[in-house]
């Protein structure tokens, strides 16, 4: 009888629940693997849309390995969504009005939101595929997914339940069952390869007899000279770096290795530039011998103990796999739900901590992040004193007998520039852009809605004066212990910030002055005195200053040269300078995309390889790069350009593919 009725419901087409068993009806495990299914192929469309920057630096295993980890984490939150549906329809059973509603929690609602989603990423697909340049805006995003979802809606409705459980039995539950035994034999891999979860660490080791200074690198995220007072700028942004540059060498012209985190923190690791130790993307890393060859494996071997505190993944040796150079590793996570998820995703010997959310799962991590956007509005997300509190722990440390070469990484001034209490508001007295949700929809070509560059560029400043103080405590803690008496101490930045020439923020194709020229301060051991060093250099120049500074020998490996000379009134070699973003590359190929800058003491040449463009400026005379010298200056543009071609030249020649 039961048998009967079933079948009349389907010759009908009615969706009458009343009439079908409960057992027929929900069916909650066929429907588990319905939803699965979808859940999965909205991943596999993110998986294809992100396959081609992907593998400009992954090789196809590593992506495999990497999707088996973003997979793992779809078929989980599957089932956590299916497991609310079934608890939901359980709820409804205790309210005898709606008891009739369980199929419909279950077959409709639980299917139609990852299906709603499916076809929001569909749609993004399509957009990125025929549309690139179009980006809508959040108030476009939010009425079109309304208008998607009524029409998706009116659409599913019309579908009976019964055709709903044919479907998943017959297409949708293969579907999800390949995907388990994916991720079941992919598990197994991840386990023979040794993968695990990062955790921060601290290690002692054997006391060394050498009396060698300690050293204390710190780098400030996205700080370009520009904006500080200690070069010139009319706002007191950094009081703090200026009352220390009093006893501390300051370089006017330092120049970043590239316009972003990733190659140019690997750069002051390896003494190398982006086109020899091919680390181009953002979540791109270093490979097999190139992992030894880093400023705290020669650290180590000087006697050092060696430890890194980051609150920029992107800047940690743990992405870099450097890791194990480092006696100590710590990462501060960011305070909002998608750093607390990085916490998680986090696993050695695997690219996940970007993957995740940069490339696999780039649409939930959108999801998240504007979430995090206005659950945490008013501060900021990685906040500097974590670091320098975890610094401060680990130097007072009394079971580590070795002298300690520490790098430290802030995030801040980095972008949404909310600055805490009492820094907002120093230099714009405005209730504009004082909460992170301002920073929505913030792009490369134009500031957030109904703000002007100049308040931008004011709020960033006040972020610059958050980072000041916060590095000038930790410096004034190291001077009231008595530990910068024997210490070296250098400050820098990984990268500038652009607010010229109609570009913000940082990477992208340009190598601007206010995204390449950045600070640099050395303090020596009991230095008293302050001096300006005019003569240029660049970032990997880092790794064999340190090593000459603490009698160390610099490898012949490294593209830098040591500033020790500079430091003792000495000229430094003539030479010319570069920075470069690499970002079109694959790092499995000789470089032929991307920008690249040359300089020497007055010109900077920079070459569009793919634009087929050149310009050439005056930096020191002209540091807004407003006067473009290609047409009048043909000798000076064509001895840079033949620097540019002969070493582009020399670094494809010595290329060797790494599979």
């Amino acid at each position: 009888m039961e048998n009967q009725k079933v079948r009349a419901v389907k010759r009908s087409g009615a969706d009458n629940s009343s009439l079908m068993s409960t057992s027929d009806l929900l069916h909650p495990w066929l429907a588990l693997l319905g939803i699965t299914a979808i859940f999965c192929l909205n991943f596999e469309l993110e998986m294809l849309a992100q396959l081609d920057s992907l593998s400009l630096y992954l090789t196809a295993r590593e992506i495999a390995l990497d999707g088996i980890v973003a997979l793992s984490v779809v078929l989980g939150v599957a089932v956590l969504w299916w497991a609310a549906m079934v608890a939901l329809a359980q709820i409804v059973t205790l309210i005898p009005q709606l008891s009739r509603g369980r199929a419909f929690i279950l077959w409709r609602f639980g299917l139609l939101v990852p299906l709603s989603y499916l076809v929001f990423t569909l749609f993004n697909a399509i957009r990125l595929a025929f549309w690139p340049a179009w980006h809508p805006s959040l108030i476009e995003w939010i009425c079109f997914s309304a208008l998607l979802v009524v029409m998706l809606v009116g659409s599913f409705m019309r579908v009976g339940i019964p055709k709903l459980i044919r479907f998943s039995r017959v297409k949708l539950a293969p579907v999800a069952w390949l995907h388990i035994i994916t991720v079941a034999v992919g598990v197994c891999l991840l386990w023979s390869d040794g993968v695990y979860l990062f955790r921060d660490y601290v290690h002692t080791t054997a006391p060394s007899a050498t009396q060698l200074p300690d050293v204390y690198l710190i780098t400030i995220d996205a700080l370009r000279a520009k904006d500080m007072s200690l070069y010139g700028y009319d706002r007191a942004t950094t009081p703090n770096l200026q009352r220390f540059s009093e006893h501390a060498f300051v370089f006017d012209s330092f120049f970043a290795a590239s316009n972003f985190t990733t190659p140019s923190t690997t750069s002051i690791e390896t003494g190398k530039l982006p086109w020899h130790h091919r680390v181009f993307h953002l979540g791109g890393f270093l490979r097999g011998p190139a992992q030894k060859q880093d400023l705290a494996a020669l650290m180590r071997d000087r006697g050092y103990y060696t430890a890194t505190i980051s609150s920029n993944f992107l800047a940690s040796p743990i992405l870099h796999r450097s890791m194990s150079n480092y006696d100590a590793a710590e990462f501060v996570v960011p305070v909002t739900s998608a750093g607390k998820a990085s916490e998680y995703s986090n696993l050695v010997g695997l690219d996940t901590l970007y993957t995740l959310a940069g490339g696999f799962l780039g649409q939930w991590a959108g999801l998240m992040f504007y979430a995090d956007t206005w659950c945490w509005r008013d501060g900021y997300w990685a906040p500097a004193e974590p670091v320098f509190d975890r610094a401060r722990d680990l130097l007072e440390r009394r079971d580590i007998a070795q002298p300690r070469f520490l790098w430290a990484h802030i995030l801040p001034p980095h972008d949404p520039y909310v600055s805490p209490a009492p820094y907002q508001g120093r230099f714009l007295q405005s209730s504009k852009l004082k909460h992170n949700y301002d920073f929505i929809g913030y792009r490369y070509h134009s500031p957030p809605a109904g703000t002007t560059r100049a308040e931008l560029k004011a709020r960033y400043d006040e972020t610059i004066s958050y980072a000041d103080q916060v590095v000038g405590d930790f410096l004034d803690w190291l001077d009231h212990t008595g530990r910068l008496e024997n210490a070296i101490v250098i400050i820098s930045a990984d990268h500038g910030e652009s607010f010229e020439h109609d570009w913000l923020k940082h990477s992208g194709p340009h190598l601007y002055e206010g995204l390449i020229h950045i600070p640099l301060m050395i303090h020596l051991p009991g230095q008293k005195d302050g001096r300006r060093i005019t003569q240029s250099a660049e970032q990997v120049d880092l790794l064999p200053t340190i090593l000459d500074l603490t009698g160390g020998r610099i490898p012949d490996w490294t593209d830098g040269v040591s500033l020790k000379p500079a430091l003792e009134g000495k000229p430094l070699p003539a030479r010319y300078l570069f920075s470069m973003n690499l970002e079109p590359n694959s790092v499995f190929a000789p470089v032929s995309k991307g920008t690249v800058a040359v300089l020497d003491e007055e010109y900077k040449y920079v070459n569009y390889l793919d634009m087929h463009r050149e310009v050439l400026y005056r930096y020191r005379t002209d540091p807004d790069e407003n006067n473009d010298l290609s047409s009048t200056q043909a000798a000076e543009l064509n001895r840079m350009r033949e620097v540019f071609k002969q070493k582009l030249a020399e670094v494809n020649q010595q290329f060797t593919p790494r599979h």
